[in-house]
């Protein structure tokens, strides 16, 4: 896979069709998609300059099977993508209620050096703080995020 980092764009095209020319030759179907989904993934997460949509159509010249998988695999990282998105938006919107409510709470109390901490915690300390809210005293607010 060291040709999913050269440089040239279209040394690096060529090198992905025969590698999809290689999985295509695998005699395990199964394992060859598994094989395939990797190598796309792998390919996402290391080069921000190629496009999905040429992946694919790269793909389909030496398979239309493993082009429509590409699809499919991009389809499948997308949703997981928003399914991300959507959780780090809740946890972002609770430790924004945390702070504001403790912030009313504890007026001048609450420093900045808690709050960066609390935008900083972990989603089980979030939770932990959201669920007590109301009745967590400020020393206790310090010893869980470690300010003692």
């Amino acid at each position: 896979m060291r040709s999913a980092f050269e440089k040239d764009i279209e040394r690096f095209y060529k090198a992905f069709r025969l590698i999809v020319e290689l999985i295509n030759k695998m005699q395990d179907k199964e394992k060859a998609d598994e094989v395939f989904e990797m190598c796309i993934k792998y390919l996402l997460n290391v080069r921000d300059d190629i496009e999905i949509e040429e992946l694919e159509r790269t793909a389909k010249e030496e398979s239309v099977e493993r082009g429509e998988l590409i699809m499919s695999i991009a389809e499948k990282l997308r949703e997981e993508g928003i399914e991300k998105g959507i959780k780090k938006g809740k946890i972002e919107g609770k430790k924004e209620i945390a702070i504001n409510v403790l912030s009313q709470r504890f007026g001048n109390e609450l420093t900045e050096e808690l709050t960066e901490k609390i935008r900083n915690a972990d989603d089980e300390t979030i939770n932990y703080i959201g669920d007590n809210l109301l009745e967590i005293t400020i020393e206790e607010l310090k010893e869980i995020l470690n300010l003692k």
